[in-house]
C-alpha cells in the first residue's frame, strides 16, 4: 500500500494555509472578518478588496525586507517590552562605556 506525503523541499518553508503562507492568510482573513461584521453583503465584497490588497501589500514587503522583517519592525518601531525580552531595548541607539 502506497500512502502519500507532503514533504517540505526545505526545513524553512512556511506554514501553509491552502495555498498561502500562513501570516499572508492571516492578514486576508482579518480584513474580512472586520468588514464582514458591518453586517451587509457589500461590505463583504468590499472586505475581500481590502484583505486581499492588505495580504499582497504584507507579501511585497514581507519579501523586500527578507527572512525576519516582521520581527525586526516589531522591534524597531514598538515599545519592545511588549515583544520581547532583550537586553537592550529599542530606543537606545548608542551605548557608552563598557
Amino acid at each position: 500500500m502506497e500512502e502519500r506525503f507532503y514533504i517540505p523541499r526545505t526545513l524553512d518553508d512556511p506554514p501553509l494555509f491552502f495555498m498561502w503562507a500562513l501570516d499572508d492568510a492571516a492578514v486576508f482573513l482579518c480584513g474580512v472578518i472586520l468588514f464582514s461584521l458591518m453586517g451587509s453583503a457589500l461590505m463583504f465584497l468590499v472586505g475581500c478588496a481590502s484583505g486581499l490588497a492588505a495580504a499582497r501589500a504584507y507579501a511585497r514587503l514581507k519579501q523586500a525586507g527578507g527572512k525576519g522583517f516582521v520581527i525586526r519592525a516589531l522591534y524597531w518601531y514598538s515599545p519592545s517590552d511588549w515583544w520581547f525580552r532583550s537586553p537592550a531595548p529599542s530606543h537606545v541607539r548608542e551605548y557608552i562605556g563598557g
